[in-house]
């Protein structure tokens, strides 16, 4: 036994289509605005924070060899490059 169905054409109806309106594009574009300044402080604050430890680093080193802590040249350049590897 078979059984067909059939749906009457009034019951059909095609999908009307979604414009986007001015309000959801204006949303949209100030949200990825948004998004786009949070990412560069984010940035620019991670920047200035490695900046500033190295910095810290250096005056450091600097400032133990102006006291005589080393004996040479090649002492202080290797403490130096230390800094450079963080």
């Amino acid at each position: 036994m078979s059984l067909l169905f059939y749906a009457p054409k009034k019951l059909i109806t095609k999908s009307k289509r979604h414009e986007a309106t001015t309000s959801s594009i204006v949303l949209a574009s100030v949200a990825i605005f948004v998004g786009i300044i949070i990412l560069m402080y984010s940035g620019l604050m991670y920047t200035e924070t490695t900046m500033k430890q190295y910095s810290d680093c250096r005056d450091k080193i600097i400032g133990f060899y102006h006291q005589g802590m080393y004996p040479s040249q090649e002492l202080f350049k290797v403490a130096l490059s230390h800094c450079d590897d963080r």
